[in-house]
């Protein structure tokens, strides 16, 4: 799982979602050399910020979406803590454009985390049965007792 960022002069790097918020933009931070912007943020390509720095203990998985790709943000905070500034850490007149600029100035402190919808990959989980030991049944299972399949011969097969 993995995000692509955009930064700098047109330059776009990968990095690893399955971690925790904090750590991801830590990480960011330092490989983007951008330690002395002090906070940031994550925005994508339509300028709606993705609130990263009000889940910083979440999931990163759980807020952005896989493969997808985003801007990199400057936070600067005014005098007021709700006073909040983001300026784009990407030169690139083609994402950066009026629209995306127009879309962070509307940008307001909400008071919950984004409502973002976790992700889909737990929907199709395998069922497992798990049949007792009966005489004649054998386990084929590196899971122990999870499942069990009957030890019948081919002929028989067809009767299941």
């Amino acid at each position: 799982m993995f995000i692509t960022v955009l930064h700098g002069e047109n330059k776009a790097d990968i990095f690893n979602i399955h971690c925790k918020v904090q750590l991801l933009l830590d990480f960011i931070k330092s490989y983007c050399g951008c330690e002395e912007e002090g906070e940031i943020e994550l925005a994508d390509e339509t300028g709606q910020v993705k609130n990263l720095l009000l889940n910083r203990h979440r999931c990163a998985a759980d807020l952005l979406g896989e493969r997808e790709t985003y801007v990199l943000l400057s936070v600067t905070k005014g005098e007021n803590s709700s006073e909040v500034e983001f300026i784009p850490l990407l030169q690139d007149d083609n994402v950066v454009n009026p629209k995306f600029l127009a879309k962070l100035q509307s940008w307001q402190d909400p008071k919950a985390p984004s409502p973002r919808v976790k992700s889909r990959r737990n929907h199709h989980k395998k069922a497992s049965l798990d049949i007792p030991a009966v005489d004649g049944l054998r386990n084929h299972s590196p899971h122990g007792g999870r499942t069990r399949t009957p030890n019948v011969s081919p002929k028989q097969s067809g009767k299941f």
